[in-house]
């Protein structure tokens, strides 16, 4: 079971240590792959005896002790070692003479060394002098642990001394493994940038070598540029490939943050206290603080955290040819690393989603230039907990099928600003997805760099009225004929397009440019093919979508409280009757209600409703944990309803008319609980057919159908080729984009 397995471990938190693989006493547990290029365990079933070994060594599930394990602030220094030494280290020497003190001890010594083809890197144990330049230098790739905890565990009970260098996550990996403390155990735990991706790496040097054997790889060579960050890689012909720090694209994607393993964007070991005996770095910029500590051919920084470090330190100290006291925030102040973790770049997603497919220097190139895959377009930044969440709904759908999605700003025609309260609901978004910076109408064409797509999201977008406010910018005027364009379950809010004519035609001709197109509303597909000339296909709301555990966590995050049994009632356009109604209801059921209000017009709604039992500052968060955590529910609202039955919730629906009927009786014929709603509150009174519980299982059923098919559908549009439009259609759109442009012009040229 899953359960009793390292498997229980959320992915996202796991580092690759290896602690669970060497623990396992049935070896049913393997370090594999996954698609991205890092390490995790996968464990065997069948042969797994549900001991959980593997969880109690797991780093990541003892978060307390390994906290523990910590040290205190080491004392800090700079150092060297003689030139011949340094001439074949990263740095200034310090891991060579330590681990020459340990060899000649007749000890062991185990850090990461390359494959003999330079395609991966993993740790070995040596115990000899000449094995020791396969641990040295920089490997910048994430190194598997093996099974080097139990040669370790074995050599230190046959009293041999031994050192062990790694990441702090792998120190603390073998702390666990060991169980217990070994006084002939020395750890070095290194200042690390993160883990990089091992795929990313064999696709970054195949793409050099170009098929030619490889000899060595050196991403610290000083042979060309000192000590310094150069890419070089040696091949058996002879041939050289070298760049310099600021010209290899791996250091670009490596401290950028594109290839980095997740967890390492939260590094819990990226601080002063470190759990290494010594901390091993390069003491970067340390020539501003004392300029004899650098002649240019490497200065190591260490840190010596506890009296075993102290005592290996004072053994190789008098083999220093330079070692100097140094202030820890100066150390600090240049190498950050040291105590904050390094942050994941917004082109991560993008660039692995494409690694495969078009090869490292190609997706990095993307990656880079915050390429994204999808550009969203829609009421996403609304004053309207629906709107809004409706949008982080389609983000986080796309986000599971591994697809970059960002918000895109959508300008007023006139140049104007939206209403403030926008503003939280833009932050909100920020929190969650990468948002666009504000563009004109006439500059939204910029977004065609950056995005590979464009999807107009649910929502009333394909109304008329919305024309004068954003022009055709929901119907993607802007976007470039060499771009796919998709509209996701998009609502025209009524039965019928209330345009003129010519207004339809250039609908028509605009929508006639996507290559996919589906509604919400089984209105919505008529009126596509007879007003429109287009196909369209009725899909799922996409908050019906999502994974409810992106709700849950939005409600984890929630201010308000929630405690004891109420009603909420979520009401858009307040009225005598919905009052009377929710006392009614109130009596009814001996539930006290919770009443939240329209967003953008809650200050008059307050006032029309009074000051009884309303909820104040209600944020996104809250409005979902209210919904989670009610024990009924009544509301004017579409998506209200829409959470009521995500979260299994008995209500009563008045049917909104003036914010569209057709997505009300659209939702409430599919799931057959037509009997839910009524289209005036004076119904509900006396009618106590309608507090009668919703047969979940039946609604459950048809959704999770049309959860399955809508799902089919997006996945389907989105992994299609472009389709080729007729000319004629094209050159018709072009011209009218050129008339829109003229006409704001004009305007702007009239009001000079």
């Amino acid at each position: 079971m899953k359960e009793n397995t390292i498997e229980k471990l959320n992915k996202e938190n796991c580092t690759g240590c290896g602690a669970c693989y060497n623990k396992c006493p049935v070896s049913a547990i393997d370090m594999v792959f996954d698609s991205e290029g890092f390490i995790y365990p996968r464990v065997n079933q069948e042969l797994c005896v549900n001991c959980k070994q593997c969880q109690k060594v797991c780093p990541e599930l003892n978060v307390e002790k390994a906290e523990v394990m910590k040290h205190r602030e080491g004392i800090c220094y700079a150092m060297m070692a003689e030139n011949e030494i340094r001439k074949v280290s990263s740095s200034g020497g310090m891991f060579t003479l330590m681990a020459n003190t340990i060899l000649e001890a007749q000890g062991i010594v185990c850090g990461a060394a390359y494959t003999e083809d330079y395609m991966e890197v993993k740790h070995i144990v040596i115990d000899k002098k000449e094995e020791l330049q396969k641990l040295r230098g920089s490997k910048y790739v994430q190194s598997s642990t093996e099974n080097v905890y139990k040669k370790i565990k074995k050599a230190l009970h046959e009293d041999k001394k031994v050192l062990f260098v790694g990441c702090p996550c792998q120190v603390v990996g073998l702390y666990f493994y060991l169980g217990m403390q070994y006084e002939n155990l020395y750890t070095a735990d290194l200042v690390c940038h993160a883990a990089n991706s091992v795929t990313a790496y064999q696709s970054f040097i195949k793409e050099i070598a170009d098929e030619k054997p490889i000899k060595e790889v050196n991403f610290r060579d000083k042979t060309k540029y000192g000590w310094s960050t150069p890419t070089t890689v040696y091949f058996q012909d002879g041939s050289v490939h070298n760049s310099a720090w600021n010209e290899s694209k791996w250091y670009t994607g490596f401290l950028g943050g594109i290839i980095n393993r997740k967890c390492c964007n939260e590094c819990r070991y990226a601080n002063r206290n470190r759990v290494g005996d010594i901390t091993l770095g390069d003491f970067w910029q340390i020539h501003r603080w004392d300029k004899t500590c650098n002649d240019w051919k490497g200065t190591s920084l260490v840190l010596v955290n506890t009296e075993k470090g102290k005592e290996i330190f004072e053994k190789v100290r008098p083999q220093m040819k330079l070692c100097k006291e140094a202030p820890l925030d100066f150390a600090v102040k240049y190498n950050g690393q040291l105590v904050r973790p390094n942050k994941a770049h917004p082109g991560r997603k993008f660039f692995f989603n494409h690694l495969e497919k078009d090869g490292y220097h190609k997706s990095l190139w993307y990656g880079q230039k915050w390429r994204y895959d999808v550009g969203l377009v829609g009421w996403w930044f609304a004053a309207n907990y629906g709107s809004v969440l409706t949008y982080f709904a389609l983000g986080k759908i796309l986000d599971d099928m591994n697809l970059l999605a960002i918000m895109l700003r959508i300008p007023k025609l006139d140049g104007g600003q939206w209403e403030p309260v926008t503003e939280n609901n833009i932050k909100f978004m920020e929190k969650h997805f990468p948002v666009s910076k504000e563009r004109s109408i006439d500059e939204m064409q910029e977004c065609n760099r950056f995005c590979d797509s464009f999807m107009v999201g649910s929502d009333q977008l394909w109304v008329q009225s919305y024309v004068g406010l954003v022009g055709y910018t929901f119907f993607l005027d802007f976007v470039d004929e060499n771009k796919k364009k998709l509209a996701y379950a998009t609502s025209l809010g009524y039965a019928e397009y209330k345009g003129t004519d010519e207004e339809k035609a250039i609908a028509s001709a605009y929508l006639q440019q996507f290559d996919d197109i589906s509604v919400r509303e089984s209105s919505g597909e008529e009126i596509c093919h007879k007003s429109f000339g287009v196909e369209a296909v009725r899909r799922l709301d996409p908050v019906f979508l999502c994974d409810i555990k992106h709700y849950d966590e939005l409600a984890s995050q929630a201010k308000v409280e929630t405690e004891g049994e109420y009603m909420l009632c979520y009401i858009l356009d307040p009225t005598p009757e919905k009052k009377e109604a929710v006392k009614y209801l109130e009596e009814k059921l001996g539930l006290k209600a919770k009443v939240v209000l329209d967003m953008k017009t809650f200050n008059s709604s307050k006032e029309k409703w009074g000051q009884k039992n309303v909820v104040d500052n209600v944020g996104i968060e809250d409005f979902v944990k209210l919904i989670k955590d009610c024990k009924y529910l009544f509301s004017d609202s579409h998506h209200g309803i829409c959470f009521g039955l995500i979260y299994h919730k008995n209500f009563i629906c008045i049917a909104n008319k003036s914010r569209g009927y057709t997505r009300f009786e659209s939702l409430f014929n599919l799931l057959k609980i037509r009997n839910h709603m009524v289209d005036n509150a004076r119904e509900i009174i006396g009618n106590d057919i309608l507090l009668e519980n919703i047969d979940y299982k039946s609604v459950d059923t048809i959704l999770e159908e049309e959860k399955k098919s809508s799902l089919e559908w997006l996945t389907t549009v989105l992994n299609k080729e472009k389709k080729e439009n007729e000319s004629k259609n094209t050159l018709l759109v072009k011209t009218l984009n050129k008339l829109h442009r003229l006409e704001r012009e004009n305007k702007k040229l009239k009001e000079i």
